[in-house]
């Protein structure tokens, strides 16, 4: 691919998803509360190609960089956070694998996305939460094969999965936790062992069909393990930038659309009291506010995005560092999108609002990994000099 023609690919991918944020805005007003699956969203980014962007060069792909990736998460975010969410998994994926798996697997998983695949990865076990480099789920050697068993919670975009990322704790003497870990591309429709246990009811994110699967006896080849034995959760941690400015993408999202409904609401708008309720002095501020925030959380994630991809040596370090805007603008986000709701009024309490689900959605933000306290804990050991993964963890 040509610089001109990616330039040209690039801008059609940046398109689509403005389109189509539009489009899942509307479906989302009409569904968002009986929390039907974004099914159509999905079949909608997988037919605009915006589901294939991070398939290598090498294989005929436009191999999205991450600064991408997350502008046309913020994009798709204004239109529907749980289609977000959900895409937003998918890229991490489909980018951080990328040049690091074996060259056969690459290049199978290259092709799958060109003909429509689309991966999640179902990482959150029933017994370890989300520290996913000490899984409760096992994976048993049989033979030339490994057996997998196990409950994932929060697996979003299952129902529109053609391919999992399944991480497991081999049951190898040799290797100890977390150097156990073992993470194997699993195609769904060759498998009937992998069955809803918990249906989806989140207060937040109500779309993204994150249900709590069952694996039983799911037998893998060592073809289909990703990664070196050993080397899993190191690399884990080199790849955080992928999970933590990816979801930071869809957070800062929707606090964008939250501060565009609420300009939009309130430039024209007046009643028996207020002649124009933007000439109020509280509005004002608050607007201003609110385009304070957001120019500075734009800032950040893009310099981060951009600047801070490569882990060096560092490692630990370097998942401090990712942090950053993980942790300040899905917190900040939230600030932002309830001052939205303020300026917007009681009119936002009403079912259906496009204001209130927004206001739902950004919850989950701080919750998603690294969760406030270890981001807290990372950023504040590292700056201080002290190693956050040393242990014990306190004194």
């Amino acid at each position: 691919m040509t610089d001109q023609s990616r330039e040209t690919e690039w801008e059609r991918l940046r398109t689509a998803a403005r389109e189509l944020a539009v489009t899942f805005e509307e479906r989302s007003l009409a569904h968002y509360e009986s929390g039907s699956f974004v099914a159509d969203n999905i079949k909608d980014l997988v037919a605009s190609g915006i589901t294939a962007m991070n398939v290598p060069a090498k294989h005929g792909g436009f191999e999205g960089t991450l600064a991408e990736n997350v502008e046309i998460l913020k994009t798709i975010a204004k239109g529907c956070g749980s289609t977000a969410f959900t895409l937003s998994i998918h890229a991490v994926l489909t980018g951080s694998l990328r040049g690091e798996v074996d060259s056969e697997v690459s290049a199978r998983l290259s092709t799958a996305l060109l003909d429509g695949a689309f991966v999640v990865g179902p990482f959150t076990d029933e017994n370890s939460g989300s520290n996913w480099v000490l899984p409760s789920t096992t994976a048993k050697r049989d033979a030339d094969e490994f057996v997998i068993d196990g409950i994932k919670h929060f697996s979003t975009g299952c129902e529109a999965a053609t391919h999992m990322v399944i991480t497991a704790g081999l049951d190898d003497d040799h290797l100890e936790p977390p150097f156990n870990l073992a993470a194997f591309l699993v195609p769904t429709g060759d498998t009937d062992k992998i069955t809803v246990k918990h249906p989806w009811t989140g207060f937040a994110m109500p779309m993204t069909g994150s249900h709590s699967l069952a694996i039983e006896g799911v037998r893998v080849s060592q073809d289909d393990m990703l990664l070196p034995e050993g080397l899993t959760p190191l690399y884990v941690m080199s790849r955080q930038q992928w999970g933590s400015y990816c979801f930071t993408a869809v957070f800062l999202g929707l606090a964008q659309r939250a501060y565009e409904i609420a300009v939009q609401t309130t430039v024209g708008r007046s009643n028996n009291a207020v002649g124009d309720l933007a000439k109020l002095p509280g509005i004002q501020f608050a607007v201003a506010r609110m385009r304070s925030s957001l120019a500075t959380m734009e800032a950040l994630l893009d310099e981060y995005a951009t600047e801070h991809v490569d882990p060096g040596d560092d490692l630990p370090a370097f998942v401090a560092d990712t942090c950053v805007p993980k942790y300040f603008v899905t917190n900040e986000a939230e600030h932002v999108v309830a001052t939205a709701f303020e300026v917007i009024g009681g009119s936002g309490i009403r079912k259906g609002g496009r204001i209130g689900q927004i206001w739902r959605d950004i919850k989950a933000g701080p919750l998603l990994p690294l969760t406030n306290d270890l981001c807290r804990e990372y950023i504040g050991k590292t700056a201080l000099g002290i190693d956050p993964l040393a242990t014990p963890r306190w004194v």
